[in-house]
This record gives C-alpha cells, structure tokens and sequence, in this order.
C-alpha cells in the first residue's frame, strides 16, 4: 500500500541518503535505486555526516536536520524498516522518503509478502517474493512517488 500522493516538491531528487538499521533489504533497495540513476547515500556514511554535522538521528527527521542535509547535497532521506521470517526473507516493510527541501514526505509505503501453504512449503516458496524481488517492488513504488 502506498501513501496518498502529497503536494510535490518542486525540486527534483538525485541524491538520497538512507537511515541505518534497514538491514539487508534496505541495501537491496538502495542497489536497486542507484540501478535506476540515483546518487545513494549508505547508512554508514549518513551516520558519519550525522554525527559530523553534530545532529542526532533522532534530529536528523526535524527540519533543522533536514536542512543540514540539504546543505550538503542530499535531496531526500530514506528510512526502510523489515520483518523477516523464517528463512531470512523479508515478510512485511515500510519505507518513507522524506524531502530535504521542506520535510515533506515525497512518498511512503507498506510492503508485505505473499504466502500460501505451510510456512517453507513448495506452495510458500513459490508465493513469497524473495530479497531483490522485494526490492525492486519497493524501489519502483518510490521512484513512481517521487518529482520528475
């Protein structure tokens, strides 16, 4: 599920930082947005210009971190948070970018796999969408979401 779509930002975004603790399936996300011509910012990279910044992460989703973001280059900041299962697949996440420019958020989303059967059954295998599946999933739903 996705976000009603908010009034746009007028300026376009090519740089997006991302929020530690996504796990693996907020790198997913970040290969396959950098796949498709975005400038990624990696989770530790993010914390090191936090802390340089002297913000901290809880600041970092107020304007005034924000906008120490925008000063350095960065259009959007990602945050992506994962339930995996059994097997190590991801079983439900949200994901929220946030513009830089005026703190709104440009898109955000719910994502949750599909099942059937038992849990690790043939059925259930071939129902849940694996880790870059997911991925794409989730990054074209936010690329559809964002200024062109």
């Amino acid at each position: 599920s996705m976000a009603p779509a908010p009034v746009q930002s007028s300026h376009p975004v090519k740089v997006i930082a991302f929020a530690s603790g996504g796990g693996v399936l907020a790198d997913a996300v970040a290969v396959e947005l950098a796949n498709r011509g975005f400038t990624i910012i990696d989770p530790g990279t993010t914390s090191s210009l936090i802390a340089r910044l002297g913000i901290t992460e809880v600041e970092i989703a107020q304007p005034i971190g924000l906008s120490r973001l925008k000063e350095q280059g960065i259009d959007a900041y990602l945050t992506i948070r994962a339930a995996d299962g059994y097997s190590g697949v991801p079983t439900s996440a949200s994901a929220r970018l946030t513009s830089t420019d005026n703190g709104q958020v440009l898109g955000g989303l719910t994502w949750q796999n599909g099942w059937g059967g038992v849990e690790g059954s043939p059925a259930d295998r071939v129902m849940r969408s694996g880790l870059s599946q997911a991925a794409q999933q989730i990054a074209e739903a936010l690329v559809t979401r964002l200024p062109k």
